[in-house]
């Protein structure tokens, strides 16, 4: 019988020295890499056979409690996974015999050993116990890279000065100083700086990282997390292509993978910001032709909410973006999770409170509202809960507005807006639905306070570079103050993201207008 070895392609080259035997050490070693890549159900397959080859042999058992492990994912391991991993952990303590052995093994147990406490505080435990094994075994490149994801793994998203990414990004550095092919120096590095302020450090990295991986859907989509930070919308879309691609190649036991979810909203985004909306369009007719059934993990819920409502709301079609069916695929399990269906909820209550219909902004919500309480009592759900507290402030706004309420619409967007600012974003999303300060900037253009919308606007840049929509908001309020040379800024920057642009744009024609009309009165 073949080995899952020659299924898997080339992931690059981690440290790992003999342990076990031939027969097995070159698997052990493949699936670190899985693990670094964060391609976690193969690694699960290699592992196995590493135990069917040899009982005896401390790395297979560790190694499949680790793919149980998602440490900057949004998913938790289920009961069931907590209870094996815990008896997998054990019996690798067990069989540890040398140093190495027995603190990868002590990491791992912190985690498993933690089951009753929340994830936040089970990864806490976790991250001392790398941290102790890298005081003990500093040269080795394995325990550095663990050590280095448990940092990101513990990192506050409330602490704007980056600390621990930063620290994260020299260590994960310092690997590829010594492997310049390690899956989790690459990895890891783009996860560090996967903040506006920092995403610039990662850009050689990105543009290198498919290059050792070139058939692992994650390893092609990770890049794009950089290139969607600086803006650069179409090395997005391509990687995003591929990465999608080589995930449809790579069903996970016969269900379409959440790699390939991840990936297309990734490039609908991408899209959108460069006025391809046609494109975009095509993905969710791709979606459907898909039929399922469809890994059911936080990643493919996002995707399959988020996908839908982004083709809605960056057009501004607020009729639809109201009418958007909600729980859609009937077919997946949104029971399990209510913070992405919550975002369907948010396009329909924007859509209905910008478009008159109040009554359907209301039903919108009351069902943020339960959502939020069906998830407000679980400390792994506090970032979800702060989100769908956005979310709601947002539509209270416009609902407030749309009543002629316009100094409480003002509040509770600033509110909406503060919140926003407060964390950043997370990974599984290339960005929010609608930032919150290019909503305030709208409210507060609706309004004729062209000075701070302005301010919002460029504002929500920063954060989120070259965003068609938010460009074009800055020109409006630009030309409203008459400052010249700021509207012809955000109107140049609006033309050359448009120059491809497959359906005609409003914005880029009266862009267009306005930098002609400049030139002629000079």
């Amino acid at each position: 019988m073949p080995s899952i070895a020659d299924q898997i392609p080339m992931c690059g080259t981690v440290q790992f020295a003999e342990a076990c035997g031939p027969a097995v050490d070159t698997l052990i070693s493949l699936g670190l890499a899985l693990i670094h890549h964060m391609t976690f159900e193969e690694g699960e397959m290699v592992f196995d056979e590493v135990i069917a080859i040899n009982e005896d042999c401390f790395w297979g058992y560790w190694g499949k409690a680790m793919t149980y492990i998602h440490p900057l994912w949004p998913d938790i391991p289920p009961p069931e996974q907590m209870k094996a991993g815990l008896e997998l952990s054990e019996k690798a303590l067990k069989l540890a015999t040398v140093e190495r052995e027995v603190h990868f093994g002590k990491a791992l147990h912190a985690y498993y050993s933690n089951s009753e406490t929340s994830e936040k505080e089970r990864l806490l435990k976790y991250h001392a116990a790398w941290a102790n094994g890298y005081q003990a075994l500093p040269g080795d490149l394995e325990v550095k890279a663990f050590y280095a994801l448990s940092l990101l793994a513990t990192a506050d998203p409330r602490d704007k000065s980056y600390e621990k990414q930063l620290k994260t990004g020299q260590l994960a550095e310092e690997i590829l100083k010594e492997i310049p092919d390690h899956p989790a120096g690459f990895h890891y590095t783009i996860h560090s700086y996967d903040y506006p302020s920092l995403g610039a450090k990662a850009l050689a990295v990105a543009r290198g990282y498919g290059n050792i991986a070139p058939e692992i859907p994650h390893a092609l989509h990770m890049p794009t997390h950089i290139f969607t930070r600086l803006g650069l919308w179409q090395e997005s879309i391509d990687w995003n292509r591929k990465s999608a691609d080589a995930a449809l190649e790579k069903r996970f036991k016969g269900q379409v993978s959440h790699h390939y979810f991840h990936a297309l909203d990734y490039m609908v985004y991408a899209y959108m910001q460069i006025g391809q909306d046609n494109k975009a369009l095509a993905i969710l007719d791709e979606l459907g032709q898909q039929g399922g059934p469809y890994q059911a993990t936080q990643a493919s819920a996002y995707s399959l909410a988020s996908v839908e409502a982004r083709c809605a709301l960056e057009k501004k079609d607020w009729e639809l973006a109201k009418s958007l069916k909600t729980r859609h695929p009937d077919h997946f399990p949104w029971d399990r999770f209510p913070e992405n269906e919550a975002l369907t909820h948010f396009a329909n209550g924007i859509g209905a409170a910008r478009s008159g219909d109040l009554t359907t902004a209301e039903v919108s919500l009351t069902k943020l509202e339960e959502l939020k309480n069906v998830i407000r009592n679980t400390s792994s759900n506090e970032y979800w809960t702060h989100q769908i507290d956005i979310q709601i402030a947002a539509v209270q706004a416009w609902l407030a507005h749309a009543r002629g309420k316009n100094t409480e619409a003002q509040a509770l967007m600033q509110k909406a807006t503060e919140m926003e600012f407060s964390v950043d974003k997370h990974p599984v999303t290339p960005g929010y639905l609608l930032p919150a300060a290019e909503l305030y900037g709208d409210l507060l253009l609706e309004l004729g306070k062209s000075g701070e919308a302005l301010a919002q606007y460029e504002r929500s840049l920063e954060t989120a570079p070259r965003r068609l929509n938010t460009l074009y908001g800055a020109a409006q309020a630009a030309v409203q103050l008459r400052d010249e040379q700021k509207a012809t800024h955000y109107f140049n920057q609006l033309v050359e993201l448009t120059n491809s642009a497959t359906v005609e744009k409003a914005a880029r024609t009266e862009a267009l207008e306005y930098m002609d009309r400049v030139v002629n009165e000079l």
